[in-house]
């Protein structure tokens, strides 16, 4: 037998039909264990830790998690945790978690599309696959997992892409970890990338700021998030890391007050790269004293500098962390 704890924190998946319409269920659990939901070499120990709609969770929030998440990991009560969550923040918390956590068992986040009073409703079966796939032990080496649609997804890549679908986790790029057939957990691939904070305990620093590009638009916003005092800035720039010429000269602005200033691409795939030259390319953000984040998404890289600066790192430690993207 497998005790496994389930960590719900709201969303979707406990929410019920309501006078205007679906909303959070306070007076009861209406977490979907009935039935052939629980596989039947699990226990579950179910640990409420919020009940809130995903929206509602805060970065604060998503650390005070993780550290409870850790807190369960360290107890040797557990064979893995299930976190259940609301789908518009999911992506955040989990890889929170999957930056911080070194867990000897498998932490795995699942949540619904559809609440449990609607037509094809997901929540019972990604809440299934999700108490399956923390059951197999070598999942904890895969990091923080992601278990929607009867897919695994690595925490660090996955990202919903879809309002309404019960197929929105995707990680464009990249796909799958894996699989949930039935009763068997199908593992295809490890990801060889994966970003990690020092040992440290988790505290985040509020002061960032995440700013999105359009034509002729950011450089007003980068100003604004520089003038406010944030610590730091994500810029969601133009395909391989281009803004407009304005903004270049904001970023510089930002970076000469001491802001720390990372590109990354608002597109779902690739990398950003000092390829362009020209005013507000990637070679001249660069030159500007900018960062160039890889891959990663912004709302994601926000949360990477929050943590990093909470936990006191500094320019010199965040560009060399950023290396490897």
């Amino acid at each position: 037998m497998k005790n496994i704890a389930i960590v719900s924190t709201g969303g979707t998946i406990e929410m019920l039909p309501g006078h205007g319409g679906l909303d959070i269920s306070y007076h009861h659990n209406p977490l979907p264990i009935q039935g052939n939901v629980i596989p039947p070499f699990v226990t579950i120990e179910h640990i409420r830790f919020c009940s809130v709609p995903s929206p509602s969770i805060t970065p604060e929030i998503m650390a005070q998690l993780c550290l409870k998440l850790e807190e369960m990991t360290l107890s040797g009560r557990y064979h893995g945790i299930v976190v259940t969550h609301g789908t518009d923040t999911l992506e955040e918390s989990a890889f929170l978690a999957d930056i911080y956590l070194r867990s000897a068992i498998p932490v795995v986040f699942t949540a619904a599309m559809r609440s449990q009073s609607e037509m094809g409703v997901d929540g019972p079966r990604n809440l299934r696959g999700a108490l399956l796939t923390a059951s197999r032990h070598e999942v904890h080496k895969l990091g923080v997992t992601v278990v929607l649609n009867d897919e695994i997804h690595s925490a660090s890549r996955v990202t919903k892409t879809y309002t309404s679908n019960v197929s929105s986790f995707k990680s464009p790029g990249y796909g799958p970890l894996g699989f949930v057939d039935q009763d068997r957990i199908l593992l295809q691939r490890k990801p060889l990338w994966r970003i990690q904070l020092p040992e440290c305990k988790l505290k985040l620093n509020q002061r960032v700021g995440l700013v999105r590009t359009a034509a002729g638009l950011g450089a007003r916003e980068i100003r604004y998030c520089a003038d406010c005092g944030d610590r730091a800035l994500v810029v969601e720039a133009l395909g391989r890391g281009n803004v407009p010429p304005e903004a270049a000269e904001a970023v510089q602005y930002a970076v000469e007050q001491g802001t720390i200033v990372c590109i990354t691409s608002r597109c779902y795939i690739g990398r950003v790269l000092g390829v362009y030259n020209y005013p507000g390319g990637g070679a001249d953000l660069e030159r500007r004293g900018a960062i160039l984040a890889g891959d990663m998404q912004g709302q994601k890289l926000r949360l990477l500098l929050m943590a990093s600066l909470g936990i006191g790192l500094t320019m010199k430690n965040i560009r060399k962390l950023f290396e490897r993207l």
